[in-house]
C-alpha cells in the first residue's frame, strides 16, 4: 500500500505493519470466539490507531473467519455453480440473493450466512433441491403441496423419489422460515 496520509484523521503518520491480527467470529453452535490471523499485513495510524488493510490482506483475514466457522470456501461456491452450468447472475436468482451479493461469495470478500452455507451444501448434494429450486423460480411459491417432479435418471441413487421429497420438505422449509437445524 502507497498511501501515506490516514484516510480517517488526515494526519501522514501512517507506517506499515506486519503481525498477528484479532478479529471475532462466531462459531456454528453459535459462540462469539476470537480467531487470531498470523502474518498480516496492513497500515497503522499512530495518530488514531485505525488500521487500513489492502484487498490481500482482507481477504487472508476472511479466508480464516470462513475457515474458522466451517464455512464453504469462495473456491467451493464457484465450483457448486460450474457444476450446475449457472452464471453467477443465475446462480443468484436460484438462491434468491443478490447478483453481488452472490459475487462477493465467490471472491471471498465477503462471508456467506450459516443458512445459506447450509443451502449451497443442500444443492450440492442433493440434485432434486436445484430442481425445486428451479421450479420455484419459474413457477412462484406454491403454497399447496409442491408439484409432481418429473423424475430425472439418476441410476446411483436408487432412493431418489425419497431423496426429491425430503428435499422439497427442505426448501419448502427453508422458503418458509420454518427449518430448524441442530446446533452441533
Amino acid at each position: 500500500m502507497n498511501l501515506k496520509t490516514c484516510p480517517v484523521c488526515g494526519k501522514e503518520t501512517l507506517i506499515d505493519r506486519a503481525g498477528s491480527f484479532e478479529t471475532p467470529y462466531v462459531d456454528r453452535s453459535g459462540v462469539e470466539r476470537v480467531l487470531t490471523v498470523p502474518n498480516v499485513h496492513r497500515l497503522h495510524c499512530e495518530s488514531c490507531n485505525e488500521e487500513i488493510f489492502d484487498d490481500a490482506a482482507t481477504r487472508q483475514i476472511e479466508d480464516a473467519r470462513r475457515n474458522a466457522m466451517g464455512l464453504l470456501s469462495a473456491e467451493q461456491i464457484r465450483e457448486i455453480r460450474s457444476q450446475l452450468g449457472k452464471t453467477q447472475k443465475e446462480m443468484s436468482r436460484l438462491l434468491g440473493v443478490g447478483e453481488k451479493t452472490y459475487c462477493r461469495w465467490e471472491s471471498g470478500s465477503f462471508l456467506q450466512s450459516q443458512s445459506f452455507d447450509n443451502y449451497l451444501r443442500l444443492i450440492r448434494d442433493v440434485p432434486e433441491a436445484c430442481l425445486r429450486l428451479a421450479e420455484i423460480e419459474q413457477y412462484g411459491v406454491n403454497t399447496g403441496p409442491a408439484p409432481e417432479l418429473v423424475e430425472p435418471e439418476f441410476p446411483f441413487l436408487p432412493n431418489v423419489q425419497e431423496l426429491g421429497e425430503q428435499a422439497s420438505l427442505f426448501t419448502d422449509q427453508l422458503v418458509y422460515g420454518t427449518l430448524q437445524v441442530p446446533a452441533g
